[in-house]
């Protein structure tokens, strides 16, 4: 029997966390795999919580829930819950997105299984723009289906995870990455360049998550500018936390993220402007 610990984290995500449930308990899976769900709830101070136990008994799959304890971050959070894991492969779920396929799982797990190379999988995303009320699926960007992501391209091209819900992790992988990986800022990037050290990662087109942009996704709701910004900052910590391990790949997306906002400032520089400034830089 193959075994699938899959983990829901959450904290105050009351108004999302049934849909995100019930996605789980729909998911339809062959008799070959043992599906358990992980609660992790990070303290949460409204019903989230309450919610997850008001509707255990609907569910088809084992139900096991983390000690409740102070508030510890997502980081952290993610931590205890890889801890906790004990199958042979790990299916995340964050408590304000959902899986939209009952498929989601037995169609990673096959990838997975077809791809021993590959140390994770990753679906392509679909994002419901909790304000507008529109859902739309990530263009993908790849020519090739399905994807191989190694270590240079998940660094110098920038996270290619996106968002967690969409992945399912080789549980071996997860637990030999270093503690305190997780005393990272945003911590998806650099898993997933410990991962991808370990075993490609493997993308393909199918959706069958959706990332739920609200009020909470700080990062989707910035403007491009300040994403670089953070993104040149995180590159360099990240570098540093490798010991220049793959500088030369840091040092790539560093340059890549500076020439992408010089276009965009060259956009709005009249021609003329451009042209003296041309003509300075000769001399």
């Amino acid at each position: 029997m193959t075994k699938v610990d899959v983990i829901l984290l959450c904290y105050n995500q009351s108004a999302y966390i049934k849909q995100a449930i019930d996605s789980i308990f729909a998911q339809k899976v062959s008799e070959q795999l043992v599906v358990k769900i992980i609660i992790a709830d990070d303290a949460s101070t409204d019903s989230t919580l309450q919610i997850i136990k008001d509707n255990v008994s609907r569910s088809p799959f084992e139900v096991v829930f983390l000690k409740e304890q102070q508030n510890l971050g997502i980081s952290k959070n993610y931590q205890r819950a890889f801890d906790a894991a004990d199958g042979d492969y790990i299916a995340v779920l964050e408590g304000d997105d959902y899986w939209s396929s009952e498929k989601h799982i037995q169609q990673h797990i096959d990838f997975l299984e077809q791809h021993k190379e590959c140390s994770m999988s990753m679906n392509r995303i679909a994002y419901y723009d909790q304000q507008k009320e529109t859902l739309q699926t990530y263009m993908w960007e790849y020519v090739d289906s399905p994807h191989f992501v190694d270590v240079e391209e998940q660094i110098s091209k920038g996270n290619q995870l996106g968002n967690l819900s969409a992945c399912v992790f080789r549980t071996k992988c997860v637990k030999k990455l270093p503690q305190d990986v997780y005393n990272l800022r945003i911590a998806d990037w650099m898993l997933g360049v410990m991962l991808a050290q370990q075993g490609n990662i493997g993308l393909f087109e199918q959706s069958t998550s959706v990332y739920r942009m609200n009020s909470n996704s700080q990062w989707a709701r910035k403007i491009q500018s300040e994403q670089i910004k953070e993104m040149i900052v995180l590159a360099q910590e990240y570098d540093k936390f490798q010991n220049g391990k793959y500088h030369d790949y840091w040092l790539q997306f560093i340059a890549l993220q500076k020439r992408i906002e010089q276009r965009k400032i060259k956009r709005f520089i009249p021609n003329w402007l451009i042209n003296i400034l041309r003509k300075l830089r000769g001399k």
